[in-house]
């Protein structure tokens, strides 16, 4: 059994002991993901919950555009993606207001 291979780690608060501090050792795989995330704001810069964000991968051999998906804003204006980058590829998000 591979010990590096845990995608994630699963810590059971109530076993654990009051104690100042626990230590761990974690070994992370170098991943290809990158993590795109912001802020959506209105126009009187506050933090605008709901707002659509969608990413499209553009190929910069020849133009083609491919929607990669959409997330939502938070009750903060926050958003993430992750995605796969890739050499000779542009990014591009549009933002949406919400619809309420």
């Amino acid at each position: 059994m591979n010990c590096f291979r845990k995608s994630s780690l699963k810590i059971n608060g109530a076993k654990l002991q009051s104690r100042p501090e626990y230590n761990f050792d974690i070994q992370l795989e170098k991943s290809i993901y990158q993590i795109i995330n912001g802020t959506v704001y209105s126009q009187d810069q506050k933090p605008c919950a709901g707002a659509v964000v969608q990413i499209t991968q553009i190929d910069c051999r020849d133009n083609t555009r491919s929607l990669l998906g959409y997330t939502l804003s938070d009750e903060n204006g926050y958003y993430l993606f992750s995605i796969k980058a890739k050499a000779c590829m542009k990014y591009e998000l549009a933002v949406y207001a919400p619809l309420l």
